[in-house]
C-alpha cells in the first residue's frame, strides 16, 4: 500500500531532527523515524540532565555516530534563566536568575556546604554581631 512507505524520513548526517522521548534512565530512547533506543545524552560541562519520557526533543547524529539528544523544546520566559528539577516545578526544586539581578530559590530543602557572605560580611560573624547587639540591648542594628 502507498501508505505503509509514506514514514518519515531518516536524518541525513548531522541534520537536525524533533522526538519525543519513550524512555529514560540508564537507557534513553526517542521516537524519530522510528524507535532510537540507546541514544547519548548530552549537556553542558558540569551539567547532568535526563529528559524526562514525554518530552520534545531534539536529536542530531553524526556520520556513522550513534543519534544523540542536545536539547529539550523550552517554554520561554524572557529575561531569566531557569533551572527545575522536573517540568511541572510542583515536587522538584527551582533557581532562577532574573535580569534584574534577583535570584529565587524553591525548593523543600536548602543544604549549603560553603562560606557565605552577606553584603561582604560572613554570615558567622554577621549572626555573632546581631547576637551581641540584641544582648547589649542595642537592637540588631
Amino acid at each position: 500500500m502507498w501508505l505503509s512507505g509514506q514514514h518519515k524520513r531518516p536524518a541525513e548526517s548531522g541534520e537536525g531532527q524533533t522526538g519525543i522521548v519513550t524512555m529514560s534512565g540508564e537507557e534513553t530512547a526517542v521516537l524519530l523515524d522510528s524507535e532510537r533506543r540507546g541514544v547519548q545524552v548530552y549537556a553542558p560541562a558540569g551539567y547532568r540532565w535526563a529528559p524526562m519520557v514525554g518530552q520534545q526533543v531534539l536529536v542530531i547524529q553524526g556520520k556513522g555516530e550513534i543519534p544523540c539528544v542536545v536539547g529539550a523544546r523550552q517554554d520561554l520566559v524572557p529575561d531569566r534563566v531557569t533551572i527545575q528539577a522536573d517540568r511541572m516545578a510542583i515536587q522538584g526544586g527551582t533557581v532562577e536568575m532574573k535580569a534584574g539581578g534577583e535570584a529565587v530559590i524553591q525548593a523543600g530543602k536548602l543544604e549549603l556546604t560553603a562560606d557565605v557572605s552577606v553584603k561582604g560580611e560572613a554570615l558567622e560573624e554577621m549572626i555573632a554581631r546581631i547576637v551581641r547587639a540584641i544582648l547589649a540591648g542595642g537592637g540588631a542594628g
